[in-house]
């Protein structure tokens, strides 16, 4: 991943990580899904590091559920509840595997919260 010049390029680039994680992880390249997942984690800490880690929630929006399920699993700690009923909504669309995805995140969501609770499913 080429250096981020700003918040706007990190949400670009946030999306376009998504969006290969999908591709890369459906067509069984695991290595670059796995270099894509990790370029979401490097952007997600500088967003953080940058006092703007509020601005993936414009992603809940976005129309492609892969980057609307990324956002809201980065933002699961704090924006729990929003997080959670984007998670959820896409696991009743029941779309291959971005349903799948996100029952299994669904499964695994106390380690995503900030309450460590398990949202009421």
């Amino acid at each position: 991943m080429r250096k981020i010049k700003n918040v706007d390029d990190a949400i670009e680039k946030f999306k376009m990580a998504a969006i290969d994680n999908r591709v890369c992880a459906y067509n069984g390249n695991y290595r670059k899904a796995n270099r894509a997942y990790d370029n979401l984690m490097q952007i997600k800490k500088y967003l953080l590091e940058n006092n703007a880690l509020d601005l993936l929630k414009q992603l809940y929006e976005d129309p492609n559920l892969w980057v609307r399920l990324a956002a809201a699993i980065v933002m699961a700690p704090w924006d729990e509840i929003n997080a959670f009923n984007i998670v959820k909504g896409i696991k009743e669309m029941d779309v291959d595997m971005y349903s799948f995805a996100a029952k299994y995140t669904l499964l695994n969501w106390k380690e995503l919260s900030s309450s460590n609770k398990k949202c009421d499913l």
